[in-house]
């Protein structure tokens, strides 16, 4: 699973320590040492990676030592870029202080890898003698969905033995789904095949970061596993999840961040009259925009089941609109609004359409055949929609757009 582990090292005694806990990590077959050099860094780092390659090789593992010049680029980038162009499958830091990750944003370098890695990263916190194996009792939040196989390894194949705790979080209040919940995570508990590891299940309410950072203090777990985005994250095109970065800014303990990969359904389909609410929905942040089922065909994705992007073609006395395309902040980065606008385009492709474009999505809807036009050219109930601009468009950063009757397949 972590056949090439890559300890990055900035020469602190925090990072040594995490040469020394190598053996503990399952799956390690080789491990490079890295080490990007600054201005304000040490001139020689000879000593201390001499130390820490002796230690990782006294495991038994092979190790390689990457020393990186300055070239202008952050730290950060120079390890990730690293870290890719080696192969590596797990990044493993060792920090001073866990703190260090409570702000995702702060420009601290292992909250920086943390949260733009694309593959597994583990953190672990400077600690003292009589520290226990990293695995020994791990804390595993799940979402109840089946878990990915980096989940599963982590749980069935652990180094020697230990235990191993599933935590799911539920609103507070609702009893009922507490009972739901704890027979949903006893199945899955039941559905691994774990080797030498026992595993316990438990069902907490409460906010879930602060939930799963209490329980890990309360169980003394020797490591929280986390996977990178659950199935609600992955709707968007965050990096990292909520969940996941709000337990990296509390945790105490060791945390390993694993890169998952999570498979969404799509379906883009025309709206049934009766589901134009899901679209008003959507467009409460979009000028709050309402539906007629008398005039308007509504296209809309859905990723998992949940609406993620809509876009809408209206009849008007004198011609087709085509308008609220909109996709809410949080899933945007992932093609929804394409998606949408190639089954509203598809749908409607007999007839012509207008549309006012915001000047910077012109060339995005020039792909579908959309011609800029002047505001005289608008059918007269479609320009009216404008008043407000008085006749000056330009002004009000909007693009009066037509694509005549065409063939379309998306």
């Amino acid at each position: 699973m972590f056949a090439k582990m890559f300890i990055p090292t900035d020469l602190s005694e925090a990072s040594v320590a995490m040469a020394e806990r190598v053996g503990e990590v399952p799956g390690v077959r080789e491990v490079v040492l890295f080490h990007a050099r600054t201005p304000a860094g040490p001139s020689s780092a000879d000593d201390v990676l001499r130390r820490m390659q002796e230690l990782v090789q006294r495991q038994g593992y092979p190790v390689e030592v990457v020393l990186a010049e300055d070239d202008g680029t952050p730290v950060p980038e120079r390890m990730l870029r690293a870290a890719a162009g080696m192969g590596a499958s797990l990044i493993a830091m060792g920090v001073r202080d866990q703190g260090l990750l409570r702000n995702l944003f702060s420009g601290n370098v292992a909250a920086t890898v943390l949260r733009d890695a694309r593959i597994h990263v583990l953190i672990v916190p400077q600690s003292g003698e009589g520290r226990p194996p990293l695995f020994a009792r791990v804390l595993v939040p799940t979402d109840l969905a089946a878990p990915a196989p980096e989940v599963r390894t982590a749980l069935e194949d652990p180094v020697g033995t230990g235990t191993a705790l599933l935590l799911h979080v539920v609103e507070p209040g609702r009893a009922e789904a507490e009972q739901e919940a704890g027979d949903r995570l006893a199945a899955l508990c039941n559905g691994l095949s774990p080797t030498g590891r026992e595993i316990e299940v438990l069902v907490r309410a409460g906010d879930p970061a602060r939930t799963i950072c209490a329980v890990a203090d309360e169980i003394d777990a020797s490591a929280v596993v986390i996977p990178r985005i659950g199935k609600r994250d992955a709707l968007g095109s965050a990096l990292l999840g909520s969940v996941t970065s709000a337990v990296a800014g509390c945790v105490k303990q060791p945390i390993l961040v694993l890169a998952v990969s999570i498979h969404l359904q799509i379906e883009t389909r025309e709206l049934r009259s009766e589901e134009f609410g899901l679209a008003e929905e959507i467009w409460l942040d979009y000028h709050q925009l309402k539906a007629d089922p008398e005039t308007d065909r509504i296209f809309g994705v859905f990723a998992d089941g949940t609406i993620v992007s809509v876009a809408r073609c209206r009849r008007h006395p004198d011609g087709y609109e085509v308008d609220g395309v909109f996709t809410p902040v949080r899933f945007r980065g992932r093609g929804y609004a394409r998606r949408a606008m190639d089954a509203l385009v598809e749908a409607c492709q007999h007839d012509t359409l207008y549309m006012h474009s915001v000047r910077n999505l012109v060339d995005f809807y020039g792909a579908y055949g959309f011609i800029s036009i002047p505001e005289s050219d608008l059918p007269p109930t479609i320009r009216a929609r404008f008043a407000f601009a008085l006749g000056e468009m330009e002004g009000a950063n909007v693009q009066p757009m037509r694509r005549a009757a065409g063939w379309f397949q998306r």
